[in-house]
Parts: C-alpha cells; structure tokens; sequence
C-alpha cells in the first residue's frame, strides 16, 4: 500500500517541477507545441512512478521532493537536447 501512496505523492508533486521548467523555457524562447510537451510530460511520470514505487517504506517528504526535482530536470533537459544550434 505503501507503493501506492509513493506514485501518487510522486505523481502531484511532478507537477509543479514541470511547470517551473516551462517557466524558465518561455524566459529564453518559445513553448513548443502542445503534443512535445505531453510527450516530455509523460516520460517525467514514468521516471517518479519507478522511482517512487522502489522507495522502501513511505516516504511523504523525500517523494515530493525527487518528484518537484525529476519533473524540473528531465522538462528541461529534454527541451534543451531539442534545441537547434
């Protein structure tokens, strides 16, 4: 049960990281298109649901925390590889 409790903290607190990398993307350039950022969205979901599931007991404040980190980052860096130079 605890599994459970993990993904789904994990799963509101992605929320919040993903919205500050689009912030500090609109910052330097323009958003993508709505289908590229569902497709970046999905990926951070899948990484805290694994990350979140292996956790051993549960874990409210480490969660959240991996959670506002891995959707900040993997937003981010998947914006910044698309980048054309």
């Amino acid at each position: 049960m605890h599994r459970v409790f993990n993904i789904a903290i994990g799963f509101v607190s992605v929320i919040p990281g993903i919205i500050m990398a689009l912030g500090v993307w609109q910052y330097f350039q323009e958003l993508p298109m709505v289908d590229v950022l569902i497709g970046r969205t999905v990926g951070a979901f899948a990484i805290i649901s694994v990350v979140a599931a292996i956790q051993p007991k549960k874990e409210l404040k480490k969660v959240s925390q991996l959670g506002i980190s891995i959707g900040f980052l993997w937003m981010l860096t998947a914006m910044i590889l698309e980048l054309e130079l």
